[in-house]
């Protein structure tokens, strides 16, 4: 049997072939964020779910999820990540997105779950 290779990093990936995410963490005061990069779909799912439970389990502040650089969400990491929300809802503890994308908006906008977009300071108009 062949040993298993590790994905290659973003940087070392021609341009146009397939990308897997892998969710990185990092405190920010009190609340765990979580940063997607790239595809963010159903082969990342498994990742995310990993590190959500853990966060979960963990018991202690919020959760936001940066979606700033992801270039592709799809319905799985939007299903995981309602569940997360009602996880944590249960703990009073609170799940929200930071910077989607506009694809990722129209996504989120599907589900119905916009609101847990972080608010960025006062709206321009």
């Amino acid at each position: 049997m062949a040993p298993k290779m590790p994905p290659p990093s973003v940087d070392t990936m021609p341009r146009g072939q397939f990308v897997r995410t892998i969710p990185q963490m990092h405190a920010e005061g009190t609340r765990c964020v979580i940063t997607l990069r790239g595809d963010a779909d159903i082969s990342t799912r498994r990742d995310l779910c990993d590190v959500l439970s853990r966060v979960t389990a963990d018991g202690s502040g919020d959760v936001v999820i940066d979606l700033a650089e992801v270039t592709f969400i799809d319905t799985a990491i939007v299903r995981a990540l309602l569940t997360a929300r009602q996880l944590l809802h249960r703990q009073d503890r609170i799940l929200t997105l930071r910077s989607p994308p506009k694809l990722a908006i129209r996504v989120l906008k599907v589900f119905g779950v916009t609101d847990l977009v972080e608010k960025e300071g006062p709206v321009q108009r």
